[in-house]
């Protein structure tokens, strides 16, 4: 009689795994189909667009700044210069500070414009 209810008992043991295991693959299976879901809509929506335009866009701002960093420290390394290579380092430096301050200009303004065609659908 002890055997019967010791073997009644891992049965009940051994059904109660299974049906665990079905459930936490079922669970599982159901998680990974709304995931898949989400991450499919989420592809296509206007917020993920939005945010891969920012991150280029920061990413084109950093190597503006990039290059002023390097543009002002170009004439700091060069110490021991002749007046008239000075001169020429120093109007060298300016005119590229106005190109770089004139991409970051172009740069900041590009959302706007996109902006201004979005709101009058054009």
């Amino acid at each position: 009689m002890l055997y019967l209810y010791l073997c009644l008992a891992l049965c009940a043991m051994s059904l109660t795994f299974s049906v665990g295991r079905y459930l936490s693959a079922k669970t599982r299976l159901v998680q990974k189909t709304i995931d898949e879901t989400i991450a499919r809509k989420l592809s296509v929506s206007p917020i993920k667009i939005e945010l891969a335009r920012l991150k280029e866009e920061n990413g084109v701002m950093r190597n503006l700044l990039t290059d002023m960093v390097e543009n002002e420290a170009s004439l700091a390394q060069a110490s021991y210069m002749s007046e008239a290579d000075k001169a020429r380092a120093i109007d060298s430096r300016t005119s590229r500070r106005r190109e770089i301050f004139g991409e970051a200009l172009l740069v900041l303004r590009r959302p706007r414009e996109r902006s201004a065609f979005r709101q009058f659908n054009i």
